[in-house]
């Protein structure tokens, strides 16, 4: 059985997107929630796994962009990049390291 990417981003981390995406529209923060979006849209709409490369990046911008996040806003994104981490390491192996 081999690992697929988009299946495990849209599975693991698309989920946790949406949840920060209604935590912030919660809090009423539309910064956030067109970013949050943003990368969500693309993790959703990903064709392939270099399809990913894009949201990730902007995903591992969220630490830079001045952000104050709230507790359970800043819980899920831990959780999120913790997700976009694994799937990243689990792409940089060789295919034949990878099944």
């Amino acid at each position: 059985m081999s690992f697929e990417p988009l299946d495990y981003a849209r599975n693991e981390i698309a989920p946790l997107l949406r949840a920060i995406v209604v935590s912030v529209e919660e809090e009423e923060r539309a910064d956030q929630v067109r970013f949050f979006s943003a990368i969500l849209n693309g993790v959703e709409n990903a064709r392939d796994a270099t399809d990913l490369a894009e949201p990730f990046m902007e995903l591992s911008m969220s630490a830079f962009v001045g952000f104050d996040y709230s507790p359970p806003t800043a819980m899920l994104l831990d959780q999120v990049l913790l997700h976009a981490g694994q799937l990243s390491e689990v792409l940089s192996l060789d295919d034949e390291e990878r099944h």
